[in-house]
């Protein structure tokens, strides 16, 4: 996890990405009364921002509606990002080899900030019933198998602090983790099996395995997974499925000690 130091922060530029990050949220299109309210700046502050990133083309408005989207520039940057980045380069290779030995959906998932997990990469299944993966999707680390992974093998330090600022836990499903204890028992049998597994306490029907990636320095920046529905996520499968998301977890670990 990286600490900025905030005596280099530009207020300007951080008012910014508040403002970016805000369509994030359903349903992403806003008026500028509702932006100024989701980001606690003045309609003014918000305005002059909105006229800014609209001229530099990252974000739009529709005339008809007065409402705000982001723009194609934003694209631009999420394809540049995902190219640009060494974990998704090192990884490609072995997403297509997994991709082809189990069948079934692969996710790479990295840390979107100090609380989520972001898919950065996918193989889609090539079964009609497939679990669908989306490049971009953030999800709290204390549900589906790729965040868990990533909470589990954080410092103990980092978990408290989790937990002071996220507890209660939202729930997904009537199977996510939302008791703090739990969790934390979750977390010591990732380590302790060196995998997480999500049976269906992300999304409903959804099961997932996920094996924690090592950069050089030994700390965890990413988890590899294998997922499908239910009906495919038997004791077997799951054996088979552990087996392959670990062995594909220490290849990309092995090329990032490589490629530093």
């Amino acid at each position: 996890m990286v600490t900025t130091d905030h005596r280099y922060t530009v207020a300007s530029v951080k008012r910014a990405v508040e403002l970016i990050n805000a369509f994030l949220q359903p349903p992403h299109q806003f008026a500028l009364t509702e932006l100024s309210n989701a980001t606690g700046q003045t309609k003014n502050q918000t305005f002059r921002l909105l006229q800014t990133l609209a001229d530099e083309g990252v974000v739009i408005m529709e005339a008809a509606t007065k409402r705000y989207s982001l723009g194609y520039r934003v694209l631009e940057w999420g394809v540049t990002a995902q190219k640009g980045s060494r974990l998704t380069v090192v990884a490609s290779p072995v997403l297509d080899q997994l991709s082809e030995d189990v069948q079934e959906t692969i996710v790479l998932t990295a840390r979107a900030d100090d609380f989520e997990g972001i898919c950065v990469d996918k193989r889609e299944s090539a079964h009609a019933l497939q679990i669908s993966a989306r490049v971009g999707r953030r999800v709290p680390l204390h549900a589906g198998a790729g965040s868990k992974c990533l909470l589990a093998y954080s410092p103990d330090a980092f978990f408290d602090r989790f937990v002071r600022e996220r507890a209660p836990f939202e729930p997904f499903t009537e199977k996510t983790i939302t008791d703090v204890d739990r969790l934390r028992e979750e977390v010591k049998g990732i380590r302790e099996r060196g995998v997480s597994i999500s049976d269906e306490d992300l999304d409903l029907g959804a099961c997932s395995i996920a094996a924690p990636i090592h950069d050089h320095t030994n700390q965890v920046i990413g988890a590899i997974s294998i997922a499908s529905p239910k009906t495919r996520f038997t004791d077997d499968i799951v054996q088979k499925h552990e087996s392959a998301v670990k062995a594909a977890a220490a290849e990309i670990s092995r090329q990032l000690m490589h490629h530093f």
